[in-house]
C-alpha cells in the first residue's frame, strides 16, 4: 500500500511553514473537509477572516483540498464563531479519541475555478471506481469497493474498500498506479464507515447521524435498545450499515441518568398512601409500577416514594403501614385576626313577647276544641252501634213469640228504621201461627 504524506519542504513551498501544533500565525477556523468529514483547526493569514459555510483550499496531511469553513476561532470573544476556550472544553468533552486534526492551513479562499475542478475530479472518480472494480475481478480480491476520492491537488486518489479478511492488493496498487500515474491510498473501512461514505437518510427523516455530525463511532450494545424500550427486533433498530443505530448510544448516558433515580425491582417501597413491591418503572416519565400485599397493582410518580428498601411483610403477616406523611414546616404562623368575644342574647321587645303569648292560648283554644268534637263524635258512634244491637235481639224475639214480641220490639227505644223492620217480621209472624 502506497500511503505517504507530503514532505514538510513542500508545505513550505505552497503556503508558507505550518504554524506549530494548536496553534497559528495569524487568525484560524475550524474547516470539515475530504469525503469522510474530517475536521481541524486550520492556520491563515486571511484578511477578512473566512465565514461559515465559505469555501476555502485547505493543505491536510494528504495533500492540497477543497474544505468548507465551520466557524472562526478567536481569544477571547468571537461573536461570529468560537472562542478558543469553548473549543478546548468541547474536544475535552468529546474524549482523547475524537479525530480532531492539527497543523494545516488554510491557503487561500476557493475561486469558481477549483470549484469546477472538484466537480470533474468527483466526476472522473466514477470511472477510476469501475477501473478498479474491473481489476478486482481479475485478481479475484475477496473485497468490495465503496467509494473513491480524488483530491483537488491531484497528487493523490483514495480508494475505500470493505472487506472481512486481510486482503494483499499490492498487485492492484501497481496496476491502478501505472494507470493514473499518481499516488495511490488503499484504505479498508468497517460497515459503519460505509454508510458515512455512501448513506443519505435514515427512517427518522435526517441525514445518518455518522454523515452529519458523528465522529467517533463507538460500538452500541443490545443492553441500550433494552434501557430504552426500544424493539427488539433487528431490522427496526438498525441503520443503513446493517448494525444497531449510532443514536442508541449518544442517547444512553441520558437514559442512564434517569434509570438510577429508580428504584430497583423486587424492592419494597412505601409512599404515603401505599406499601408495595416495585415490578416495573418507566425511565422517561419516572413512574414506578407497584404491587400491593392483596395483588392490584398501582402506579405512582418516583416523586412520591417516601421511603426506600423497607421489610417486606412475612406470609400471613398484615402488610406494613404506608410511610407518615412528609415534615411540614415547624414554624408555627399566629393567627393574624382575634377571636370573637362571647355574643350576649339579644333583648326581645315587649310587643313581640305579647304576641308570641297570645298566638300560643289561641292555638291551645283550638286544640281543646278539636278534642271535643272528636269526643262528641265518639258518643254518637257509641250510641248507634247500642241501637244496632238492641235491633239484633228484637229481631230474635220476633222470630220466636210472634206479634207480640213485634209489639214489644215496636215500642222499644229505637230508630225508625228499627221500629218498621219489627212491624214487618211481627206480622208475618202473626200469619204463620194462624
Amino acid at each position: 500500500m502506497s500511503d505517504t504524506a507530503q514532505p514538510p519542504g513542500q508545505d513550505s513551498a505552497a503556503g508558507g511553514a505550518d504554524a506549530p501544533r494548536g496553534q497559528g500565525n495569524g487568525s484560524a477556523a475550524v474547516v470539515r473537509y475530504g469525503l469522510m468529514k474530517h475536521i481541524g483547526e486550520f492556520s491563515h493569514d486571511l484578511s477578512p477572516s473566512p465565514l461559515r459555510g465559505e469555501k476555502v483550499v485547505v493543505r491536510t496531511e494528504r495533500g492540497v483540498e477543497l474544505g468548507e469553513v465551520i466557524a472562526a476561532i478567536g481569544e477571547d470573544d468571537c461573536p461570529a464563531g468560537i472562542c478558543r476556550n469553548q473549543l478546548s472544553a468541547y474536544l475535552k468533552a468529546s474524549g482523547s479519541d475524537y479525530p480532531f486534526k492539527r497543523g494545516g492551513k488554510i491557503l487561500r479562499r476557493a475561486n469558481q475555478q477549483d470549484i469546477i475542478d472538484q466537480r470533474h475530479l468527483n466526476e472522473s472518480a466514477r470511472d477510476e471506481a469501475a477501473f478498479c472494480r474491473d481489476q478486482i475481478r481479475q485478481l479475484k480480491l475477496a473485497m468490495r469497493l465503496v467509494a473513491v476520492e480524488h483530491l483537488l491537488g491531484g497528487e493523490r486518489i483514495v480508494f475505500y474498500f470493505l472487506s472481512e479478511t486481510r486482503v494483499d492488493f499490492r498487485e492492484l496498487v501497481r496496476r491502478l498506479a501505472g494507470q493514473y500515474h499518481t499516488r495511490i491510498e488503499m484504505r479498508q473501512v468497517g460497515a459503519r464507515d460505509e454508510a458515512r461514505l455512501v448513506g443519505d437518510y435514515e427512517r427518522c427523516g435526517r441525514r445518518c447521524c455518522c454523515q452529519q455530525f458523528l465522529k467517533n463511532l463507538q460500538p452500541v450494545a443490545m443492553k441500550m435498545a433494552k434501557l430504552q424500550k426500544a424493539t427488539l427486533d433487528p431490522s427496526k433498530i438498525s441503520g443503513r450499515c446493517g448494525r444497531l443505530m449510532c443514536c442508541l448510544r449518544f442517547e444512553d448516558a441520558g437514559y442512564e441518568e434517569l434509570r438510577k433515580l429508580l428504584p430497583r425491582r423486587n424492592t419494597w417501597v412505601s409512599t404515603e398512601q401505599v406499601v408495595g413491591r416495585v415490578t416495573d418503572g418507566q425511565v422517561l416519565t419516572q413512574l414506578v409500577v407497584l404491587q400491593l400485599p392483596d395483588g392490584s397493582q398501582v402506579v405512582v410518580d418516583n416523586e412520591d416514594i417516601v421511603e426506600r428498601n423497607i421489610t417486606p411483610p412475612k406470609p400471613g403477616e398484615a402488610p406494613p403501614k404506608p410511610a407518615p406523611p412528609r415534615p411540614k414546616p415547624t414554624a408555627e404562623q399566629e393567627p393574624d385576626f382575634e377571636p370573637d368575644a362571647a355574643e350576649e342574647p339579644a333583648e326581645v321587645p315587649a310587643e313581640a313577647v305579647e304576641t308570641a303569648e297570645t298566638d300560643k292560648q289561641a292555638g291551645s283554644d283550638e286544640t281543646a276544641k278539636s278534642e271535643q268534637s272528636k269526643g262528641g263524635r265518639s258518643r254518637r258512634g257509641r250510641r248507634r252501634r247500642g241501637g244496632r244491637k238492641r235491633g239484633s235481639k228484637g229481631k230474635a224475639k220476633s222470630g220466636g213469640k210472634g206479634g207480640g214480641s213485634g209489639r214489644k220490639s215496636g215500642g222499644s227505644r229505637r230508630s225508625g228504621r228499627s221500629r218498621g223492620k219489627g212491624r214487618s217480621k211481627g206480622k208475618g209472624g202473626q200469619g204463620k201461627k194462624d
